[in-house]
């Protein structure tokens, strides 16, 4: 689940957001706070992965990770990224443009204290996409770390990361491809709204 928390103007696009999420909420789409964050490496070649977004408010896009991961040395790199989500259940694609910067440690540590204690075990315990010597050995981590460690205590490499969107677009599959693409562009600090061609 997602928790909003904006101004609902007919005009911008997170009232936009909120509207398609009501409607596949309604539908018991799966999965519904995943989308696909992409991000530029070093040497400029594209990845893609699924987070879970937690907060969407009118200037932020929230989720939480390993700051040593992967992703995160890309983002220490080029803070420009894209999100993805496609609720199947409703047939509709929003794609999010903009820029990531770090959540304040105060932010990450309330987030932190609100985790299911198995979460936070997993979040210490794992040097995420570093090798494993097996999966076995990544399991008996994870236990050591659940039954031994103060799980209250957020370590300093985990915390969460905010989106400010410059963009969004809004696409709707229709009968015969004739799919509708609303668009929401960020231009002189107020959004500017375009249909585009299917």
């Amino acid at each position: 689940m997602i928790t909003f928390d904006f101004k609902n103007k007919i005009t911008n696009p997170y009232s936009q957001m909120l509207k398609f999420y009501k409607r596949a909420l309604k539908e018991n789409q799966k999965y519904i706070e995943a989308a696909c964050l992409s991000t530029v490496s070093n040497s400029n070649k594209p990845y893609s992965r699924f987070v879970n977004i937690k907060y969407f408010n009118d200037n932020r896009i929230i989720f939480f990770s390993n700051y040593n991961s992967q992703k995160a040395n890309h983002i220490d790199n080029n803070n420009n990224v894209a999100i993805n989500f496609f609720w199947d259940c409703i047939n509709t694609q929003i794609r999010i443009e903009g820029k990531i910067y770090k959540l304040s440690t105060k932010q990450s540590d309330l987030h932190w204290g609100k985790r299911d204690d198995k979460k936070n075990a997993l979040a210490i315990s794992s040097d995420q996409s570093k090798k494993a010597i097996s999966y076995s050995h990544v399991r008996k981590k994870y236990y050591d770390i659940y039954k031994n460690f103060d799980l209250s205590v957020r370590p300093k490499y985990w915390g969460g990361y905010y989106i400010r969107p410059t963009y969004f677009e809004f696409w709707e599959g229709n009968k015969n491809r004739i799919n509708r693409r609303k668009a929401f562009k960020k231009q002189n600090n107020k959004w500017v709204s375009f249909f585009l061609q299917p």
